[in-house]
């Protein structure tokens, strides 16, 4: 583990959590029951990608 690092906004990665919360609005765009704009929620998800450890550049 002390080859990998984490990204200097690490935290934001905790806020992508939020979007699981947020995902049967999503859905139910998808069986036609939601809007269109209930597909924003998803952008909660890529927050996550901060919380993965990245390899140290030497």
């Amino acid at each position: 583990m002390k080859k990998y690092k984490f990204d200097k906004y690490w935290y934001l990665g905790f806020l992508g959590f939020i979007g699981i919360y947020k995902l049967p609005l999503p859905l139910e765009y998808f069986y036609g029951k939601g809007s269109a704009l209930a597909l924003i929620h998803l952008l909660w998800f890529l927050w996550f990608i901060f919380f993965i450890p990245q390899k140290k550049i030497i």
